[in-house]
């Protein structure tokens, strides 16, 4: 239960699993991640920071394919887990989308909505995915937590990116990671290394 007034921080957690494909990974961490915003004892002003889940991707056909998978495959695994807790599960509903395919008039209001918080007369946004376009003039202070799929090529790019949560509340970064892919397995064996430099 941090203190609201505190300087944001970020915390980086690297995710990978051998023998699973990337959309079952996937599907797990944003299912845990969406769940536990919901079953943290804790006051709205601090839950609100972890409940809408920012989804980053690097390319727009994975990012297609997430959207099936949050709309179908999430909540099936929220339930999962929330009956494991003796919880209510999460309802997510239809994921937002900042990316490209997205007409330009649309931003403005989707901005706006990433906004609402919880305790407000708004219902806040539960899941966005976005694409590079999430990396300039996002300025939305309770954003706190972002899934990264996929190691960005650069790092200045993925700087960038997690530098939209955290800003004003300590924030989580989680990066799915696949073991397939050899420039993945390598970012995260080097995980801390990379990041503390």
């Amino acid at each position: 239960d941090a203190d609201p007034t505190e300087t944001g921080t970020r915390q980086y957690v690297g995710v990978m699993a051998q023998g699973v494909t990337h959309t079952y990974l996937m599907v797990r961490t944003y299912a845990a991640l969406l769940q536990a915003a919901a079953d943290l004892d804790a006051r709205d002003e601090v839950r609100d920071a972890f409940w809408t889940l920012m989804g980053y991707f690097n390319s727009l056909r994975v990012l297609g394919g997430a959207a099936m998978q949050v709309t179908d495959d999430v909540p099936a695994q929220m339930q999962v887990i929330a009956n494991r807790r003796g919880t209510s599960p999460r309802n997510p509903g239809e994921p937002d989308e900042l990316t490209s395919r997205v007409p330009s008039s649309e931003i403005p209001e989707l901005l706006m909505k990433l906004g609402w918080g919880l305790g407000t007369k708004n219902e806040p946004l539960n899941v966005v995915l976005a694409t590079n376009m999430l990396s300039v003039g996002v300025d939305v202070n309770r954003l706190g937590l972002m899934a990264v799929n996929g190691q960005p090529k650069g790092t200045a790019e993925y700087i960038q990116a997690t530098s939209r949560v955290g800003r004003s509340f300590p924030g989580l970064v989680c990066t799915v990671l696949t073991w397939a892919r050899p420039r993945d397995l390598s970012h995260y064996e080097t995980f801390e290394h990379y990041h503390a430099t």
